[in-house]
């Protein structure tokens, strides 16, 4: 493509008040909500939290519902939709670790997977005239961990009902986060394939 392109990117649509955006932003909203009951440690604040969270994840499925129902996709959508996951399960695997369910470390691979995506690969996309959309590996890791988040606040929660299971369901909890951990991870590879695209059309 010709110097001009580069020098002319494309006029991004940040179209601000739509209904997929309200659901969007309904799960900012949830987030410190849920990470605060997960601290409490206690099984009526993961239950109450674990059904917070599923409504949170329902609010996902909601924005992209009702964008394209009403033909109302943006790139200000395509930017925090992902950020809200983002924010929202950096919250909750972080709390779960206070609160003892895993060792903390354990939430660092999100802290770092979004810290790329959304600091560096994202924005020098954007910067770029291309605003990322969520792609299909980006679906899964989001998937993954609500299902993961349901399983254990389903186990924390059982604990206090059967106390003889609390010796595995840590173990458990390991391997549920490491494994999400690690598709978290692996799920930011595409996007750099993507990035690079974008420096390939604007050359």
């Amino acid at each position: 493509m010709s110097g001009a392109v580069a020098d002319n990117p494309p006029v991004l649509s940040l179209r601000f008040w739509t209904l997929a955006n309200v659901f969007t932003f309904a799960r900012f909203a949830f987030a410190p909500i849920c990470a605060w009951l997960f601290l409490t440690d206690t099984y009526w604040g993961v239950w109450v939290g674990g059904w917070l969270g599923g409504l949170a994840m329902f609010t996902d499925f909601c924005d992209g519902y009702f964008a394209r129902r009403q033909k109302a996709v943006s790139d200000l959508g395509k930017i925090f939709d992902p950020l809200a996951d983002a924010v929202f399960f950096v919250l909750v695997w972080t709390s779960f670790g206070l609160a003892g369910a895993y060792p903390i470390w354990f939430a660092l691979p999100f802290i770092v997977r979004e810290f790329v995506q959304h600091v560096y690969i994202r924005p020098t996309a954007a910067s770029r005239g291309v605003m990322l959309a969520a792609n299909m590996w980006g679906k899964l890791k989001t998937l993954v961990q609500t299902l993961v988040l349901i399983a254990i606040c389903w186990l924390v929660f059982f604990t206090h009902y059967w106390p003889s299971i609390e010796s595995w369901v840590r173990p458990l909890n390991m391997v549920l986060i490491g494994v999400t951990g690690a598709v978290s991870m692996l799920s930011i590879i595409p996007y750099f394939g993507a990035l690079r695209r974008t420096g390939d059309s604007v050359n």
